[in-house]
């Protein structure tokens, strides 16, 4: 699946960004008052990260497998290689939100820790409290401050900014992320580091195998323990994952089948085939046209 980058996702937007680094990462407030026609009202990835802080209105979010309803005073945070949709409910209302865009090579210069990110906000979705809300307010403050220098380190400087920034977010994630989402995903340690896994290797390997060893377990420990915690099976999991791939492929692009098969490292089309009806009920042909 070909990822959005972020010139394009700026570009898609109703609105300029109020604060900009190259195509290194921007911020923009966005008032909605009609449907938003871009490239977030549809399935896609987004090579880098966003945040989404949600000043007024109500919104639809889906970041992979989870639904989010987004309401005054929530903070989202897409993570490389997510799914995500979000969409305006036009019957609440004025809607408008505050949106900050990292690429890809602004995490690498803040050192971001792609697992570690993957496990703290596996919620994806908190409702902030005033203490957040002055916080964030601060960071934008010093972001518009240091961006404003244009001095030849300035992309250090604001990795070093975001660094401190993602550190304390990670912080608040943990005293308010919602609870409901996280007894889904389990509390165990365990629990969330198998899942940062599958999100990052689930298009090529579906095998139990490959994550107890990096876990160090054998198949069957991690797959009890994923089932105690969860209340499904590490292969429940494995599979879930594969078919929402699967059936964005299918959804919301003009691949053919043969074409997701070798995409989602299937051995041969046959395979994939086999596979989808297996578990989704149907083949991938009548899905499509489903």
């Amino acid at each position: 699946m070909e990822s959005l980058t972020l010139p394009r996702l700026r570009e898609s937007l109703p609105a300029r960004p109020m604060l900009s680094h190259g195509d290194d990462i921007f911020i923009a407030n966005i008032s909605f008052r009609t449907e938003l026609e871009g490239h977030l009202s549809f399935p896609c990835r987004f090579d880098g990260v966003i945040c989404l802080y949600c000043v007024q209105g109500s919104f639809d979010l889906q970041i992979g497998l989870d639904s989010y309803d987004v309401q005054r005073d929530c903070f989202a945070v897409s993570l490389p290689e997510d799914i995500l949709s979000f969409s305006w409910k036009r019957e609440a209302g004025r809607g408008e939100v505050t949106l900050m865009a990292l690429s890809e090579k602004m995490l690498q210069e803040m050192e971001f820790d792609r697992l570690g990110a993957l496990y703290a906000f596996r919620c994806r979705m908190v409702k902030v409290d005033t203490r957040t809300m002055i916080l964030i307010h601060n960071f934008q403050n010093i972001f518009r401050s240091v961006a404003g220098d244009r001095h030849a380190d300035l992309t250090r400087s604001l990795g070093y900014l975001l660094r401190s920034m993602s550190i304390e977010l990670t912080h608040i994630w943990e005293r308010i992320a919602d609870r409901e989402t996280l007894l889904r995903q389990g509390r165990n340690p365990l629990t969330g580091q198998f899942l940062a896994l599958l999100s990052r290797y689930h298009t090529e390997h579906r095998e139990l195998e490959f994550y107890s060893g990096r876990l160090g377990l054998t198949p069957k420990y991690l797959s009890a323990a994923i089932k105690s915690d969860s209340g499904r099976t590490a292969p429940e999991w494995i599979v879930e994952y594969v078919m929402m791939e699967a059936r964005y492929y299918l959804k919301h692009t003009s691949l053919s089948v043969k074409e997701i098969a070798w995409h989602l490292h299937f051995a041969n089309q046959m395979d994939f085939y086999r596979y989808f009806r297996r578990h989704g009920g149907m083949t991938p042909s009548e899905y499509r046209g489903h």
